[in-house]
């Protein structure tokens, strides 16, 4: 597959999560399944994991042999200090 091509499904894959994105309503962002994560959570998870990817990326390119530093997403998703309630609201 051609560059073109991966930057075309990439496009695609962005365009069909921001339209999910677009249509959770402001009383399903914070429904929690048992063991997983709030719409709230998954929306903010993607858009940091973004932004820390092209980071470390490009910090590879212009220091080749950089270790990439890692995160605890889990910890990241559960912090109440970043707008996540303490209690989640189980369906």
């Amino acid at each position: 597959m051609s560059i073109q091509e991966q930057a075309a499904v990439y496009e695609s894959s962005t365009q069909y999560f921001l339209n999910l994105a677009r249509g959770v309503t402001a009383d399903q962002l914070d429904v929690k399944y048992p063991e997983g994560w709030s719409a709230r959570q998954i929306i903010h998870h993607l858009a940091d994991s973004e932004a820390q990817s092209y980071a470390r990326l490009r910090r590879l390119v212009a220091e080749p042999g950089t270790l990439i530093q890692g995160y605890d997403e889990g910890a990241w998703g559960e912090n109440s200090t970043l707008g996540y309630s303490e209690l989640p609201i189980d369906i």
